[in-house]
């Protein structure tokens, strides 16, 4: 799989990790959080040597800069100093216009610092950097961009295009949240500000570049910038490229993220020069640490391998399938979950939480009021209409599980649990024969792994209490210790989640680490179905 034979091997479950941000990206619900690592390989300074420049500016430094650096100043500190440097100390008040002069002058600094050695050319930017060229066309398929860097090398490569973008996609840079979203558009947010290469085109009025401007911004986080910006987090997920997790206002939205929405996970490309760098004991500890920390699956990639990672994103759902069913341990596109347990032990939860993938619901279409009657009361007439309708949206799930796509798929209920509820084994063998004859002689049951919630009957009665059910409606305590038992039996699951005591989120979020990081165990369906014919 071009260069990413080597990655795979060394994390196994690289292929499950692009499979799903391919399936975020089809949905249009993959984001890029962009950092300085992307400009460094373009020729951009990191923070330190740009500082360095800085501050070998006029009346900047001169011979400090390297001892305020040794004694373990921030970059924005450092900023804040150099900037300070350039100001005149003995003046109080500036008027409007000598503000307005040095302001230029401090930003025409820092363009020149930024830009000294990148390419004037596009095209020669383009070619020389390893993974632009692919990185570019990613974003072109991605609603939102968030943009840590001031200079605009990723907007130039977007807007860079020789022959005519086929699928017509406009995009936009910008440093103020945009209000609205567009459809077919990219959005290119520089939360930090912007300045562009080219000196005509329109820069942000302020940089955060120092202490002062960035303790501002913190200062105002709990405006609108910060509430847009959380809430792509929570909805979206993130592919976060060219970030050490050096800068605070990340950390923070990811961390806001791990606590308001547990099951959404994002992922970042933590580069390393060689597949060697990093011993497999240290790519661990940062893998584990940025999980718990951040709830970030970390990805180690080489430059080479960043740019075949990029390119088989880029790829059509066809190509990308075949690579993936031909690379590492599962040799997969697609996963299937069903979700079972009894009446009240989280299923539905569950699944409201797993909404970072594809997710189907216990019924496609309303259910007849008969089904929620006691079946000791309902007609024959009655007992048929309730049995055509739930045979028919048996078929109709087992046939959205068949031709999902790319990606993990969860299904509220097994397509077997009315076995749990059959009074004897002669309708058990009736209910199997319906089965044959209405869904599996078209198409067999699609297989999946068995996601088993359950609770102590006492627990689930209580709940059922809580959601408004009568006495009647809310069932035994031994009824629904018999359904749980019952269930196990028909699927025999080796996933189990006991959710006494857990939050919806908490358990969605060990089922996400399971389904992304272990072993796919998939259930033959129609092997149980025949153990009850």
């Amino acid at each position: 799989m071009d260069g990413l034979v080597s990655a795979t091997l060394r994390q196994p479950a690289l292929p499950r990790f692009m499979c799903h941000l391919y399936q975020r990206l089809q949905q249009q619900r993959l984001n890029l959080v962009t950092g300085a690592g992307i400009s460094i390989d373009a020729g951009v300074p990191n923070w330190f040597e740009l500082l360095r420049r800085l501050a070998q500016t006029p009346s900047a430094l001169a011979g400090d800069y390297e001892a305020h650096k040794t004694a373990g100043l921030t970059p924005e500190y450092l900023g804040q100093i150099i900037y300070n440097r350039r100001r005149n100390p003995e003046e109080d008040k500036y008027n409007a216009s000598e503000e307005a002069t040095m302001n230029h002058d401090w930003a025409a600094s820092i363009h020149e610092a930024i830009y000294k050695d990148v390419p004037n050319n596009v095209a020669d930017l383009i070619t020389k950097h390893p993974y632009l060229s692919q990185l570019k066309e990613l974003a072109k398929k991605i609603p939102f961009v968030i943009n840590f860097n001031f200079d605009d090398i990723l907007a130039q490569a977007i807007s860079y295009n020789p022959t005519k973008d086929a699928q017509g996609r406009s995009f936009s840079v910008e440093w103020r949240p945009a209000l609205l979203d567009r459809p077919n558009h990219t959005t290119i947010y520089h939360v930090n500000g912007l300045l562009p290469q080219v000196s005509l085109k329109k820069r942000s009025p302020k940089l955060i570049f120092t202490e002062d401007s960035f303790a501002d911004a913190m200062a105002r986080a709990p405006g609108v910038s910060a509430e847009y910006i959380f809430m792509r987090f929570v909805q979206n997920t993130m592919l976060i490229v060219g970030h050490s997790l050096a800068d605070a206002s990340l950390k923070n939205y990811l961390r806001l993220n791990r606590d308001k929405s547990p099951a959404n996970h994002h992922y970042m490309i933590h580069w390393i020069e060689t597949e060697s760098s990093l011993s497999p004991e240290r790519q661990s500890d940062i893998f584990n640490a940025n999980l718990d920390l951040y709830n970030v699956f970390t990805i180690f990639l080489t430059s080479a391998e960043m740019s075949s990672f990029f390119s088989t994103l880029n790829l059509g759902n066809r190509d990308f399938a075949d690579k993936l069913e031909g690379v590492g341990q599962d040799r997969r596109s697609r996963w299937h979950y069903y979700i079972v347990g009894p009446v009240a032990a989280g299923k539905s939860s569950l699944l409201e939480h797993l909404r970072c993938f594809d997710t189907h619901e216990e019924w496609t279409r309303q259910p007849p009021s008969e089904m929620y009657r006691s079946f000791k009361t309902l007609s024959k007439d009655e007992v048929e209409k309730v049995d055509k309708f739930i045979y028919g949206e048996l078929k109709e799930k087992n046939s959205r599980m068949h031709i999902a796509g790319i990606g993990f798929h969860f299904m509220d209920r097994g397509p077997l649990d009315l076995y749990a509820f059959s009074q004897n084994k002669e309708e058990n063998k009736n209910k199997t024969a319906a089965m044959k004859d209405i869904i599996t002689r078209q198409r067999a049951w699609q297989d999946g792994e068995i996601i088993f919630l359950e609770a102590k009957g006492i627990t689930l009665v209580s709940r059922n209490y809580s959601r408004g059910r009568s006495p009647e409606q809310a069932g035994e305590e031994s009824y629904l210790d018999t359904q749980t038992i019952a269930l196990k039996e028909i699927y025999k699951p080796t996933f189990i989640l006991n959710t006494e005591d857990q939050t919806p989120g908490q358990i969605a979020k060990r089922v996400v680490r399971k389904v992304l990081l272990r072993d796919y165990n998939p259930t033959n369906l129609t092997e149980v179905m025949e153990r009850h014919a």
